[in-house]
């Protein structure tokens, strides 16, 4: 499985639209690993498939789900408007 970590102030700059998104480095995690983590409660791993991929085989197990076409507006968003759609607190721009 493969997991890349979007920050705000390093990594790979990818432009979209009008908004500007970083990747790090993206590393490989075991299964364990990732459940060891999202039982931490130190990450927030946001899956990106896209609604009817979701409808068809689900989302991952502790993620939330922001279709990839719209992580740009989402990552916009004021938190109230964040956690009234995705009904999760937005993430903000320190957490990398």
């Amino acid at each position: 499985m493969k997991i890349e970590k979007y920050g705000w102030s390093e990594g790979l700059k990818i432009m979209g639209n009008h908004h500007n998104f970083y990747t790090a480095i993206s590393n490989d995690v075991t299964y364990k690993e990732l459940e060891n983590l999202l039982n931490s409660k130190n990450i927030m791993l946001i899956d990106v498939t896209e609604t009817w991929g979701i409808l068809e085989y689900r989302k991952i197990p502790g993620s939330i789900n922001i279709p990839l076409d719209e992580v740009g507006e989402a990552l916009q968003m004021n938190p109230r408007d964040f956690k009234e759609k995705y009904n999760e607190v937005k993430p903000s721009k320190s957490d990398t």
